[in-house]
């Protein structure tokens, strides 16, 4: 049978499967250096990989590789174009992990919203004072824009429509035809001029990339809150960290940043209208259970049937 390597901690299950139908798995030990890697994908038939890059030359030493099966739907940290050239089919694992990122994209919302975190700490400093720390803010009957309106996004308007009341516009320039309770706009810039929140759920591209900075931050209302749990490069950071001291923008909810991990000296960390948690949004039981199972399957089917989802090359 095929030797799988997983590059990553996943959930139990998908290693369980693959182990059940007859595949040795090879997992690479936490922390273990891009030689390690090399050294393990020589043997690997196929890999089952999280957020670890896997670049051009990595594929090149690894002469057996046939699958490399993505632990979520993000492929930005794959070199496709040398998969594609190597022969190597990539595939993801679609939608096991976005309700859980919605939910996380609103939590991060109401938190900020509520100023939860700085209460909860100003608490513990001054005692019963802190109720008087800042006023927070409603969110229902406010206006809620999207960038990037797939499975995500959807489910992040429709959050808002049903259960805050939200009007909700979005941009998405591969859609037709809006989603049920939404407005699509054709004019992207609305979308930042318009929202009071204002939520991203793009794939991060050569288009994508720093696709929300300056011009973006000048757009939006002062009051305006910034949600990204698409990925970090979408947004220009040091724009954005200008912006929120010039106060240009109220405040930022980050699952993910352009450099990951983020520094620990980054000013996004000693903001108090800041909320930065380290890529965390798909962790939930109920994803990682998916999305373990469904790229696990994956490289079962490729090696069984050849019937693989969610395929990119």
């Amino acid at each position: 049978m095929a030797n799988i390597l997983v590059t990553e901690k996943i959930h139990p299950n998908g290693i369980g499967l693959l182990k059940a139908a007859g595949h040795e798995v090879v997992e690479l030990e936490m922390g273990a250096g891009e030689a390690a890697l090399r050294e393990k994908m020589r043997d690997a038939d196929g890999m089952l990989v999280r957020i670890r890059p896997i670049t051009r030359e990595l594929m090149k030493d690894a002469k057996k590789l046939k699958i490399i099966s993505k632990h979520g739907v993000g492929v930005d940290n794959f070199d496709l174009e040398a998969a594609k050239e190597l022969g190597i089919t990539v595939t993801t694992a679609p939608d096991a992990n976005g309700l859980s990122v919605a939910e996380h994209a609103m939590a991060l919302l109401m938190s900020l919203a509520k100023n939860v975190v700085p209460v909860t700490l100003a608490y513990k400093k001054i005692g019963f004072a802190a109720k008087n720390y800042r006023e927070g803010v409603e969110l229902t009957g406010k206006t809620m824009g999207i960038i990037g309106c797939g499975k995500i996004g959807r489910r992040m308007a429709a959050m808002a429509k049903n259960g805050f009341g939200m009007r909700v516009i979005a941009y998405d320039p591969y859609l037709d035809e809006a989603p049920e309770g939404v407005e699509l706009l054709s004019e992207r810039e609305r979308v930042f001029r318009e929202a009071d929140f204002v939520s991203l759920h793009c794939y991060l591209s050569d288009e994508t990339f720093h696709c929300v900075g300056e011009k973006e931050f000048e757009l939006m209302k002062d009051t305006a809150l910034l949600i990204n749990c698409a990925r970090g490069a979408v947004v220009y950071e040091e724009a954005l960290i200008r912006a929120l001291k010039e106060g240009k923008i109220a405040g930022a909810g980050l699952d993910v940043t352009e450099e990951e991990p983020l520094n620990p000296k980054s000013p996004l960390f000693a903001m108090e209208n800041v909320l930065v948690t380290p890529h965390y949004a798909p962790a939930t039981k109920e994803a990682a259970t998916k999305v373990s199972e469904i790229a696990a399957q994956n490289l079962i089917s490729f090696f069984g049937n050849g019937e693989v989802v969610g395929k990119i090359v």
